[in-house]
């Protein structure tokens, strides 16, 4: 009696198990259907809602429409500098700025070159020393007679002449000046027949090695040397004697004549 009464327990209680189950399940498809009900009774004023909201646009659109009142964030350029961590300035290059610095700098008045138109009252005639090179490379001084500004210095006006170089009838006869780009004449002295020519520091170094620097050399001596009153020129730099010009070791401890080269 025992044996059955404790399998006729066990037997309610899985009956009492699976109806609660039932039970549960029923509740829970009751509330799905209940929410399917309302969700088709209010279809319309959902897809309203979510088409003023613009719920796809935000989603799907790279460049979304901005609802009334929203402001969009700037958009910045990226380069692949700004990747690594770059930052770039967009304004200080935008047309715009170039465009306002240009009218800007046509606004300031251009300073018009001094030309001074040589006459036989305000020049006189220079002895020009420059190189030219044959087909071999080798080169030669060749001496270039040209009309110049009158001072009251005309060896120096005559080596500045030099220095800047060769008119377009030189040019077209093959000539040029190999005396370095940037050089200035600081002063120039005569005395007892030497010449002391003060050159900056760019004088020091020909970009044409050892051979330039001789020629170099060779253009201010002859230059000055055409002077009646200059056997010798002793080179300075800066206002100081050196015994040798440039990287190649040029001598100049000594005044330099003709004979020297």
């Amino acid at each position: 009696m025992e044996i059955l009464d404790s399998e006729e327990k066990k037997a309610r209680l899985s009956f009492l198990k699976k109806r609660r189950t039932v039970v549960a399940f029923l509740l829970w498809l009751l509330s799905m259907m209940l929410l399917i009900a309302l969700f088709l009774a209010k279809k319309d004023i959902v897809k309203r809602n979510l088409e003023e909201a613009r719920v796809k646009e935000r989603l799907f659109d790279k460049n979304p429409t901005l609802l009334e009142g929203e402001t969009s964030a700037p958009v910045v350029a990226t380069t692949k500098d700004d990747e690594l961590g770059f930052e770039n300035n967009f304004e200080a290059f935008s047309p715009e700025s170039e465009i306002a610095q240009d009218e800007s700098a046509q606004e300031e008045p251009v300073a018009e070159s001094e030309s001074i138109e040589l006459t036989a009252e305000n020049s006189v005639d220079a002895s020009l020393f420059f190189v030219r090179l044959d087909d071999d490379g080798e080169g030669s001084i060749v001496l270039s007679t040209r009309k110049i500004e009158k001072s009251d210095s005309p060896m120096m006006s005559a080596i500045n002449a030099v220095i800047k170089g060769v008119n377009e009838e030189e040019s077209n006869r093959g000539l040029m000046s190999l005396v370095p780009e940037g050089s200035e004449l600081l002063g120039a002295t005569v005395s007892d027949g030497v010449a002391l020519l003060d050159f900056n520091e760019s004088f020091e170094y020909n970009n044409f090695g050892f051979q330039g620097t001789l020629y170099q050399l060779k253009q201010i001596v002859y230059t000055a040397t055409a002077f009646p009153t200059v056997s010798s020129v002793q080179i300075l730099i800066n206002g100081e004697k050196c015994d040798y010009l440039g990287s190649e070791g040029v001598f100049i401890g000594s005044p330099l004549t003709r004979e020297s080269f």
